[in-house]
């Protein structure tokens, strides 16, 4: 993992946040959803945004997302780089691009959209934002992009 850049907050806040990304990582890999739940906020308000394109409101509506994957993609760890964030008073948000593969291997479904589905490398941007619950660093809200390597628009 490369070096994060994240400010403001404890130490400890630091630590653990980055400590849940990582946690997030692997679970997301695996599409393993007992490994997420302690780290997704159960609040209904709670809003997802995911690489397919679609909006997932609250927890439960993400774990039908992942079991509809788990039998469909075989995915691997989303190896981040480019790591930020900023932690403040119980709000918090970590970014990152991250490169990944992944391969489709459902049979009898289509994916709904091509995104990446043949095994090849590709790269993500994810943004996680965290709120407290209790004593507990949670997702309250995730957003994720395909990331482009090409050149800028302009030049910039």
């Amino acid at each position: 993992m490369t070096e994060a850049k994240i400010v403001g907050g404890s130490e400890a806040d630091r630590q653990k946040l980055l400590a849940l990304h990582e946690e997030y990582l692997v679970a997301n890999g695996k599409f393993d959803w007992p490994a997420i739940e302690p780290i997704w906020s159960s609040a209904p308000h709670a809003t997802f945004f995911n690489l397919n394109g679609h909006t997932y409101n609250g927890a439960a509506h993400w774990v039908r997302l992942w079991a509809f994957y788990i039998q469909n993609v075989k995915g691997s760890y989303w190896t981040p780089y480019d790591i930020g964030g900023e932690v403040g008073g119980d709000m918090a948000v970590i970014w990152c691009h991250r490169r990944c593969q992944r391969e489709w291997v459902g049979t009898g479904v289509q994916p709904p959209r091509d995104i990446h589905y043949q095994g090849q490398e590709f790269m993500s941007r994810s943004t996680l934002v965290f709120h407290k619950e209790g004593d507990a660093w949670r997702v309250l809200h995730a957003h994720f992009s395909e990331g482009d390597m090409g050149p800028r628009p302009g030049g910039i």
